[in-house]
């Protein structure tokens, strides 16, 4: 892990506790090597940021190509380890840039509905997400974020910002026609889709109109991992281009 990335993840965790209460819950569930595949819902553009402070090891993205064409922009993400992808089709060069990256063992985050939700609600999954588990069978950790779009809300603790991590699982790999393919792809889509699902109708509400935000065992455990990976994480950032 960077000391560039380190100090980002570390900033905006210190931003997002202090500023929006953010708590992490489900911590242990990360495995702490091998590939992965982060599935999780997609409400702000705050998302990515607020998943790679929460999250105890180092993380990439998948994030649309036009936003690497905005000056300096592009260059922050591609450094934080975001890949270029076209929301309309997965293409060869984004398919070898995922496979070098799970070669590499590294936790990639993936939002299936492909685009975010305006409402808030959980919305349809895109074939893509099925497409990349068809090609790159990887264990999945199936994430709810809640807040990254009630910025206000969370500064006055009337909400809450959480990120809310399951079980780690995988998905039995289908075969079958060609033809099929694309059935196929929709139905896994849908499998990812529900875990989120499930994961959003379990977070508890019951503290989310506390005045203060006093720190929990798992936001404990959260700045306890983010201060040990910053003093003991070997630096193993590899650069990745994607042009096409």
């Amino acid at each position: 892990m960077s000391l560039w990335y380190r100090f980002c993840r570390s900033l905006v965790f210190a931003l997002g506790r202090t500023l929006w209460g953010l708590r992490l819950e489900g911590r242990e569930n990360v495995p702490a090597t091998g590939p992965l595949l982060v599935t999780s819902n997609h409400i702000s553009l705050l998302d990515p940021p607020i998943l790679g402070c929460v999250f105890p090891r180092e993380v990439g993205f998948v994030a649309k190509r036009e936003l690497f064409e905005v000056r300096g922009l592009g260059a922050l993400i591609r450094s934080l380890n975001a890949i270029p992808v076209d929301r309309a089709r997965l293409t060869v060069t984004t398919l070898r840039a995922l496979e070098r990256f799970f070669s590499a063992e590294k936790a990639l985050v993936y939002f299936p509905e492909g685009t975010r939700s305006k409402s808030g609600r959980l919305g349809n999954p895109k074939v893509g997400i099925g497409m990349v588990l068809d090609r790159f069978p990887v264990t999945i950790v199936p994430v709810h974020i809640e807040g990254t779009n009630s910025l206000l809300r969370c500064l006055f603790r009337r909400e809450r910002m959480r990120v809310t991590v399951g079980r780690p699982y995988s998905l039995p790999r289908e075969e079958g026609a060609t033809s099929e393919r694309r059935e196929r792809y929709r139905r896994t889509a849908e499998a990812v889709m529900d875990r989120i699902r499930r994961l959003k109708e379990r977070v508890p509400r019951a503290d989310d109109r506390e005045t203060g935000p006093p720190a929990g065992r798992e936001d404990e455990a959260a700045m306890r991992g983010i201060a040990d990976a910053g003093r003991s994480a070997p630096n193993t950032k590899e650069g990745m281009e994607t042009s096409e």
